[in-house]
């Protein structure tokens, strides 16, 4: 199995450390491979290390066109555009969320992924014991090149919920 492939797989089961292990490895056989940079800069954001994150994610977008550095907010900007997005709902998706408390997380939980959570994802919907949307932050920025990319991937992520 390669380590590119086994590292995705380990970061996916929630063995973020060890994933975090092969995928180091993967950049150092393969320096220019834009898809292992970028998979090292997801699992360094679920490892806490924001600035190893960074590094790897410039290299991928550096390596390859179809990777874009990730657009960084502050939390409270974040919600801002949460509460921006949900204010131009259309009818029916704002009627679907209009008994869903909406909060924020930075990137799923170790306890999370191993449950079934993909650990690259944009929300979790938890019904019980009240039904609330929670929205990744870091998921979202790593997938937005820009604010205006944010804001219309927030606003994808609340008319699909």
């Amino acid at each position: 199995m390669d380590l590119l492939q086994r590292a995705g797989e380990l970061f996916a089961s929630g063995r973020v450390h060890d994933a975090l292990e092969v995928a180091q490895a993967a950049c150092d056989r393969a320096p220019k491979d834009a898809e292992a940079w970028w998979l090292l800069g997801r699992v360094c954001r679920h490892a806490a290390m924001p600035t190893a994150s960074d590094d790897a994610f410039r290299r991928a977008a550096a390596l390859g066109d179809r990777f874009a550095v990730p657009y960084r907010v502050p939390p409270e900007r974040f919600l801002a555009l949460i509460d921006e997005a949900r204010t131009a709902l259309t009818g029916d998706a704002r009627r679907r969320l209009e008994s869903t408390a909406i909060r924020t997380q930075p990137v799923p939980t170790v306890e999370q992924i191993r449950g079934g959570v993909d650990p690259d994802a944009l929300t979790l919907r938890e019904r019980v014991p009240r039904d609330v949307l929670v929205l990744f932050q870091v998921n979202h920025e790593n997938r937005s090149g820009s604010e205006d990319a944010l804001r219309a991937l927030v606003r994808r992520s609340l008319t699909r919920a």
